[in-house]
């Protein structure tokens, strides 16, 4: 994908939706992109980065790992961007992304972002501002899931026969077949 090709998929993003394509361009310079086999863990939950990651094309899976249980939280798909904390917090990375497809991805380093915010602070300032209202996003669609599982393990409590459902469906196989 040459760079016309790759300015016009990323200015159709979400994360860029503030910046004008000159903006865009000038930005980009600072973004390596990089290919991913599907199967590939990009970001291991518990370790530091200093990159976040945009989708150009592909799909991802994000998701934590308890004991020998895996906790889906999402599926990203093309225009998404994923391992931004690193940038703004420098935590530890507060879940596992995996490829689900084969993925090309844009990284930013966070001296590349440092830089952006040194140079041109009012193109880091839009950047920032479609990156909030992605996550401010995010935030309601977690919410909203919140709620269910809330309402759900109140349905669970409170109600006898959901309850008795509950158990009969989760229960495990007995031994005599």
């Amino acid at each position: 994908m040459n760079k016309i090709e790759i300015m016009k998929e990323v200015s159709k993003m979400p994360l860029f939706k503030y910046l004008t394509p000159q903006e865009i361009d000038w930005m980009l310079v600072k973004w390596r992109p990089k290919e991913v086999p599907k199967e590939t863990v990009i970001i291991r939950e518990g370790t530091t980065g200093d990159e976040m990651y945009i989708i150009d094309a592909g799909r991802v899976e994000v998701f934590l790992t308890r004991g020998d249980v895996i906790v889906l939280l999402s599926e990203l798909e093309e225009s998404s961007f994923f391992g931004e904390m690193a940038l703004l917090t420098g935590k530890t990375r507060s879940a596992t992304v995996k490829a689900k497809t084969d993925c090309r991805l844009l990284i930013l380093k966070k001296q590349s972002f440092l830089d952006i915010i040194n140079e041109n602070p009012k193109v880091a300032a839009k950047f920032l501002m479609g990156m909030c209202e992605s996550l401010s996003n995010r935030i309601l669609i977690t919410n909203a899931n919140l709620e269910n599982y809330f309402l759900v393990n109140q349905a669970i409590v409170d109600n006898e026969s959901f309850r008795n459902l509950y158990i009969l469906t989760h229960k495990a196989p007995s031994s005599s077949g």
